[in-house]
């Protein structure tokens, strides 16, 4: 190969490197809009969110680029992040002190909501949730509880579904509202549930780009139309809703049908899917 050749395939791959680079530069932005507002609405100064960033970095190269033939090590990590030694050490020695909240009690709620509408002994003729009380003779409250939360008294479960208004209490007894748990906005379980979703499709989306067109790809779609009549937004909105939920749903029985028993002898695998709704009208138009 001649050397103009060379030169001129050298300088191709530079401008896709650079190409590549912009786009992750806007892809980035984009990103981070929503994060900003979020974390300003939250009282997250830069500082904090840079602190958060730092540790990150260390955290991800530390377990994961490291070569598998060499241990790792903080000059290592200072080289591949742009952080420093001393940030590296420093940050590694205080990780054991970041601590993340659980989520269990979460994720126990929403077992409990999900077998309250799919479970025959919770429904009735017509597969529809029953209202339940407090009393523990027999398919009420406590025993969906206990069938669905393990140890979680059924009286803070009921506090809790309450507090996310799941459930709502009359003379009549305990009636279900949602299928879903969903914390109002502002709540701290909404958040741990945005970090959730963030941190599952932000997964996806890395998994896909590192795996290339014809590798082992995970399901990623959305559909978005740019020249919408305005006044259809709320009728796909509506749309979404009752489709998406119908879809979720369906999903949601075949997972709980083919959960392992507790003291299988493989770890179990936690996987699942989202549905989301988006509106780009008061962006600026792109081409993308």
């Amino acid at each position: 190969m001649n050397l103009a050749r060379k030169e001129s395939l050298g300088y191709a791959s530079q401008a896709m490197d650079m190409d590549a680079h912009s786009q992750l530069d806007r892809a980035l932005r984009r990103l981070l809009r929503p994060l900003v507002r979020i974390m300003l609405r939250q009282g997250v100064s830069f500082g904090e969110f840079s602190e958060i960033a730092k540790r990150t970095y260390m955290e991800i190269a530390w377990d994961e680029f490291t070569p598998s033939d060499a241990r790792p090590s903080d000059s290592r990590v200072a080289i591949m992040t742009g952080l420093t030694r001393k940030e590296v050490k420093r940050l590694r020695e205080t990780r054991a002190q970041a601590t993340e909240v659980s989520t269990n009690h979460m994720n126990r709620a929403t077992r409990v909501l999900s077998g309250w509408f799919r479970d025959p002994d919770f429904c009735d003729e017509r597969g529809q949730p029953r209202v339940l009380n407090m009393t523990d003779d027999g398919p009420q409250f406590p025993a969906l509880v206990r069938r669905y939360s393990g140890d979680m008294p059924p009286r803070a479960m009921l506090e809790e579904l309450r507090r996310v208004k799941a459930v709502s209490v009359d003379e009549e007894g305990i009636h279900v509202l949602s299928r879903s748990f969903v914390p109002a906005g502002g709540d701290p379980d909404s958040l741990r549930m945005f970090g959730l979703a963030m941190s599952d499709l932000g997964n996806t989306i890395e998994h896909n780009l590192d795996e290339g067109p014809d590798g082992d790809l995970l399901f990623q779609r959305y559909v978005s139309n740019a020249r919408l009549n305005p006044r259809m937004v709320p009728l796909f909105k509506r749309l979404l809703a009752e489709r998406g939920m119908q879809l979720l749903e369906s999903l949601d029985d075949w997972l709980s049908s083919e959960e392992q028993e507790e003291d299988a002898s493989t770890s179990p695998a936690h996987v699942g899917a989202g549905i989301y709704f988006f509106d780009r009208s008061d962006e600026p138009p792109t081409d993308d």
